[in-house]
């Protein structure tokens, strides 16, 4: 081998490891993290402080304070460089005017964003409300779609580009199931994927009690994401987030999972005495396969539609559930 053709050889394997979903390196940090968190600074029942140091001292990473309508100011509180815990601004936006509850938030934000007045449509306040937070500099997140059954898909289908969702929100009453007569975000998510959307599916909390004395409500602890980093800071977390470079959970924990654009292979860590469900899933929602066990691939058939994708979701016995995000066939 001529030194160039070994140049060229080391450099296409360096690619492939630094391409997101693949994780051959071994320096990789999965950052666990809340994107949707509320303080006394807005209807949240605990001060800022004291969120902070709940997830920091709960086995998290990173989080976002995302108060209603208001920039939340985090360098104060994140007081030690050292302590593998970094806060993110945040601001969770409403749609003034609107005559449903719709909601985003601006991950990565340094000031307030002031919120928007209502269009003609939801649809239209929606894309709107998203270029507002992208010209601000935040990455925008599509908050409940179902709750006060605000957004259908045929709604959020306006907004283009890349764009975070929540399919997990945890608040209990965000009606992430649907109903009789509104679609499950999950399948939302598909319907959005399969039209040619870059949608990141999340899990969240959207805590508003944190209070120990007094349990019930929008509690923390119920979901996130895992961001695939090198090192703990808000810019890396922040990079990992925009390029999709993660997954959500309500509970179940990747070990790793990886796609080449041939297989997608998926680990789990278990949990003592629970068993797994891995679930690949394609357009419009189609089951491709289901193994059970703790690690599983899916090989891709040759031929395949436009706007094909595959995903990964993980059911654990215990309820809880993790969701990769979509590659694109």
């Amino acid at each position: 081998m001529d030194r160039k053709s070994a140049i060229f050889c080391i450099a296409l394997v360096f690619a492939v490891l630094c391409l997101p979903g693949t994780s051959f390196a071994q320096d990789w940090i999965w950052a666990r993290g809340n994107l949707h968190t509320h303080t006394t600074n807005s209807d949240g029942n605990m001060p800022p402080e004291f969120v902070a140091d709940w997830y920091k001292t709960h086995g998290y990473q990173f989080l976002v304070i995302s108060d209603h309508s208001k920039y939340t100011d985090v360098t104060p509180l994140d007081t030690d460089p050292n302590d593998g815990f970094v806060l993110i601004g945040g601001e969770e936006l409403g749609v003034r005017g609107a005559k449903r509850p719709i909601h985003a938030n601006a991950i990565g934000i340094s000031a307030t964003i002031p919120d928007p007045t209502a269009l003609t449509r939801p649809g239209k306040s929606l894309k709107n409300l998203v270029e507002v937070i992208r010209k601000a500099g935040g990455i925008p997140q599509v908050n409940h779609p179902n709750f006060g059954w605000s957004l259908t898909h045929r709604e959020i289908l306006e907004i283009q580009g890349p764009y975070l969702m929540e399919i997990a929100n945890c608040h209990p009453a965000v009606n992430n199931a649907g109903d009789y007569a509104y679609l499950p975000v999950e399948q939302t998510w598909d319907i959005l994927l399969s039209n040619g959307r870059t949608v990141y599916a999340t899990a969240t909390d959207d805590a508003h009690n944190l209070n120990p004395e007094k349990p019930g409500g929008a509690m923390p602890g119920k979901g996130w994401i895992y961001v695939r980093v090198r090192e703990i800071t808000p810019t890396a977390i922040l990079d990992g987030i925009r390029k999709g470079d993660f997954y959500a959970s309500t509970g179940v924990q990747l070990e790793d999972f990886s796609f080449n654009g041939k297989e997608f292979q998926v680990k789990v860590i278990p949990k003592s005495g629970e068993k797994y469900l891995i679930r690949f899933v394609g357009k419009w929602g189609q089951i491709l396969q289901e193994t059970d066990g703790t690690s599983a691939i899916y090989r891709v058939k040759a031929a395949h539609e436009p706007n094909a994708y595959v995903r990964a979701k993980v059911i654990c016995t215990d309820g809880t559930v993790a969701w990769t995000q979509a590659f694109r066939l």
